[in-house]
Order: C-alpha cells, then structure tokens, then sequence
C-alpha cells in the first residue's frame, strides 16, 4: 500500500497540468529572487547565472509538449532575459521594504505572463489560435521592461561606451529576434528576420553608445534614458513588424516617428545641461 501511495504521488507531480506548472515556475522563480538579496554580495552574479539557468529549466518542463526546433531557442529568450534583467535590477534597489516588494510582484506578474506567452507561441506554431495577437502585445510589453532594467543595469557600471554598445546589442538583437519571429511564427530562421533583428541590434547599441557621452548621466535620469531607449526599440519593431504583415501605412509610420520625437524632447527636457 504505501509503494503505491509513492507511486502515485510520482506520477501525480509527473502529470501535472500546464497550469499547476506555471504555478510552480513563477514561485520557485520569485524565491530564487529574493533569495539573492539574503545571502553573500559575492556569490550574487553566480546565483543570478544559476537562476537563469534555471529559468530555462523550467519553462522546458512547463512547455514539455511540443518543442521543436527554433522554438528550443526563441520560447526561452523571454523566460531567462527576464529573470537575468530583473535579478541584476533588483541588487541597484534601496534597501527600503516598498522598493524591493514592489518590484518582486512585478517579476511574479512578469514570469507568469512570461509563460503564458510563450505557451501560447508553443501552441500557435502548430494551428492558428485566437490569443495569439495578444501574446503578441503581451511579449513586446515584456520586452520593452527587460530592455528598460537592462538600459539601466548597463548605464550604472559606469563603462566605457564601446563596452555599452558591446553589452547591449547582442541583447536587443535577441529580443528583436524573438519579436519578429512571434509574428508569423516561422519553422527556421530567415534572411529578413536575421537582418531585420542585426539592424534593431545596431541601432540601438550604437544609441546606447551615443547617450553615453549625454549630460543626462550628471544627475539622477538614467530611468529617463531608460525609457528613451525602450521607446526606441518599440518604435523600431513596431514599424517592421507591420511591414512583415503587409501593414506598412503612412499614419502607422507618423505615429510611430511621432513617439519618437516626443521620448527625445522628454529626455532632453530632463537633461541637466548647466
């Protein structure tokens, strides 16, 4: 009797469904978290590699059904950017209680949406699924919130600017990659989605490198820079994005160009030129 009580114990944890699993990734994610602000400044970047490490581990576990290919690299450059961007964010936080909670209930809302997303991109590779339009919008929301605690964790090393373009563009790169692919979906990587992506790296690393000699980082804007840059990209993917759909219309572009022009006057408003 009791073998069989273990047995099916075993085999209840092994057949979880995807939503028990989702569960378990976003808790055990958001303890890994926090525990990196218990133990050793030292052994911090190391647990920060692990806990991407184990990112990738366990969104293959929830995802187990059906990964192929590409997909073995692109439904995990979210899950594991996230946790690496957030992990790094969270050790510039001050040590006051409000700062540190709400930025863990960011990354616990962030990880589940995380993989709810790239589940759904799991599913839609295979048949045509109607919440695929907003994982779409869901996972440039989350891009755009690794790029902007990425921007920041880079702008408060304190670098060289060549080291800023060389840290941030491989980073953008796969972002983009990974945003361009969720919109067809493609079986294998392309000419177009390699080049397309290499350009969105390219420019905003040479822009990272730009803003390094910006006055902005005498005083206390690296968030505004931060957003600049996050804007950017959005702008950047958004237009190809509706390019590859065939959705290229001269009001889509203005608006785009539009919000562009409004983050530059934003952050050179906010620049300390004196």
């Amino acid at each position: 009797m009791k073998q069989f009580t273990k047995f099916y114990r075993i085999k209840k944890i092994h057949f979880l469904d995807k939503q028990q699993r989702f569960v378990i990734q976003t808790g055990s994610l958001t303890a890994g978290l926090l525990l990196t602000q218990v133990i050793w400044s030292d052994y911090r970047f190391l647990l920060v590699l692990i806990l991407a490490l184990v990112s990738y581990i366990l969104t293959a576990w929830s995802l187990k059904e059906d990964i192929e290919g590409l997909e073995w690299l692109l439904l995990f450059i979210l899950p594991v950017f996230f946790t690496v961007s957030v992990s790094l964010f969270y050790f510039l936080l001050p040590g006051r209680l409000i700062s540190r909670f709400t930025t863990g209930v960011i990354f616990t809302l962030g990880t589940y949406a995380i993989i709810r997303t790239v589940n759904i991109y799991n599913v839609a590779v295979e048949r045509s699924i109607q919440l695929l339009r907003v994982a779409q919008t869901v996972g440039l929301l989350i891009s755009l919130v690794i790029v902007f605690f990425t921007t920041i964790v880079i702008y408060s090393l304190r670098v060289s600017f060549w080291i800023n373009i060389l840290l941030m563009t491989p980073v953008i790169f796969a972002l983009a990659l990974q945003s361009l692919w969720s919109i067809k979906l493609e079986s294998r990587f392309t000419s177009h989605l390699l080049i397309y992506s290499g350009i969105i790296g390219l420019v905003i690393g040479e822009l990272m490198g730009s803003l390094s000699f910006w006055p902005i980082f005498r005083s206390s804007g690296l968030a505004i820079a931060a957003l600049f840059i996050s804007s950017t990209y959005y702008c950047l993917v958004g237009i190809i994005q509706h390019y590859l759909l065939g959705r290229m219309f001269a009001n889509t572009i203005r608006e785009y160009i539009i919000s562009f022009v409004f983050m530059l006057l934003l952050l050179t408003l906010a620049t300390h030129w004196g």
